[in-house]
């Protein structure tokens, strides 16, 4: 099975899995000591118990709409559980390897891959949302399309607010995983006025990145 194949096909193994996520992400003593970003754990409870309602709702009455509610909703909770444990399970060093496993993450196999990392580099796109203090981060392929290269699972942003331009993405502190190519930066007033520095690079299923962007200059505000 694939690396990234840690979601269990039948369904019923799946919400096994989603309630052992409920109780651990709901545990704030497990989210702190994990240095989990409270926001996205919420987002992650919330697709993932909109999916048990859902499935619930089709229990009751198992009409075409409430299969498709239902699916809709595994759908959109199994994205969340697989970008959120490429973030901030799988290479989280906070983390050890019980935990992981507990979460269905399956530990990182020493054997020798033949998956090598992504090979092609993206450009970087910032565009200012009608609230001036977000920027629009995109990833584009070589041919100026938000679409990913075929080795590409996701892309890594990076950024940093303020100070010197770094030489390389690989320098900038701040950084998020997505499966998407686009990926919102929300800033603060007191970040009016200064530069903020973006790269972004392909990830693949394993977290082994690729060459990363030129560095993108906007200012905030």
């Amino acid at each position: 099975m694939a690396h990234n194949d840690w979601i269990p096909g039948r369904e019923q193994d799946l919400i096994d899995l989603i309630q052992k996520w409920g109780t651990v992400l709901a545990d704030s003593g497990k989210a702190g000591a994990f240095a989990w970003d409270s926001g996205e754990v919420t987002e992650v409870l919330g697709k993932i118990n909109g999916f048990l309602a859902a499935r619930r709702a089709y229990e009751g009455d198992n009409s075409t709409a409430k299969r498709l509610a239902k699916d809709e909703a595994k759908e959109e909770a199994v994205d969340a559980m697989r970008d959120f444990a490429n973030a901030s399970i799988r290479f989280n060093k906070k983390m050890d390897d019980p935990a992981k496993l507990l979460l269905g993450i399956r530990l990182k196999d020493s054997t020798p891959t033949a998956h090598a990392p992504p090979a092609s580099q993206p450009e970087t796109a910032v565009e200012n949302t009608l609230n001036h203090f977000e920027h629009r981060v995109k990833a584009l392929n070589h041919e100026g399309q938000a679409s990913k290269p075929g080795d590409a699972y996701g892309v890594r942003f990076a950024w940093q607010v303020g100070r010197e331009k770094p030489l390389s993405g690989g320098d900038l502190p701040k950084t998020k995983f997505s499966r998407k190519t686009t990926h919102v930066v929300t800033h603060t007033e007191a970040d009016k006025g200064k530069p903020a520095y973006y790269a972004t690079c392909y990830e693949n299923s394993k977290g082994e990145n690729g060459p990363w962007s030129p560095i993108e200059e906007a200012f905030i505000g």
